[in-house]
């Protein structure tokens, strides 16, 4: 309802909003329909971005490399990345709305029970792809419980999962995804006291 919308808070400028849509877009902007509204929201700013944690599986060189116009490389591909975006995203939200760390993370503790779950079972090779969680929400992605319990000690080496993927045009069709070990998973927590520290450092 539009009286609702309007109760929402909105930052339309400053750093952080600046920030803040260029990871909106990056997760959002997936496919060429998006372009019209990349090429309305680009700031040629966005190129001098960068993540607030160090890890491989998180190159500063994908903001680098963003271009006026939208091609498929525009867009956040991995689940760990694509994760990384949503909780800097939370910080600088936060930033904007006057709170404090602690309380950005009481308010995950507090009202978030099941994505704190979630996060503290959820696992990522070392190309960014989920190879297990217990989300209910990400049904088939990854391995079974039964599967992962067999694997997840691994210290390297690849291990395989077939799938039939129907998310491309053509019609369903089988797809290999190969994982990478060791496995890790991350601490929502941590990495929110990371960004919120880096973040402060920019601003």
């Amino acid at each position: 309802m539009p009286g609702n919308i309007s109760q929402i808070p909105l930052v339309t400028h400053g750093v952080t909003s600046r920030m803040g849509r260029v990871r909106i877009l990056v997760l959002n902007c997936l496919t060429t329909n998006y372009a019209q509204l990349w090429s309305e929201a680009w700031e040629n700013s966005h190129t001098a971005d960068r993540w607030t944690k160090s890890d491989p599986r998180l190159p500063n060189s994908f903001f680098k490399n963003l271009t006026p116009t939208w091609n498929r490389n525009c867009a956040l591909r991995t689940d760990f990345a694509r994760r990384q975006a949503l909780v800097e995203i939370d910080v600088l939200a936060a930033m904007a709305l006057g709170l404090t760390l602690e309380e950005l993370k009481t308010i995950y503790r507090v009202q978030f029970p099941v994505l704190r779950m979630y996060e503290g079972d959820t696992w990522y090779d070392q190309k960014g792809r989920i190879v297990f969680t217990n989300s209910k929400g990400l049904t088939g992605v990854g391995f079974s419980r039964h599967e992962w319990n067999k694997i997840k000690n691994m210290k390297s080496g690849t291990v395989e999962r077939t799938i039939i993927d129907d998310t491309l045009p053509g019609g369903p069709r089988e797809r290999t995804i190969v994982y990478y070990a060791p496995f890790d998973r991350c601490d929502r927590e941590k990495d929110y006291e990371t960004a919120w520290a880096e973040f402060e450092n920019r601003l």
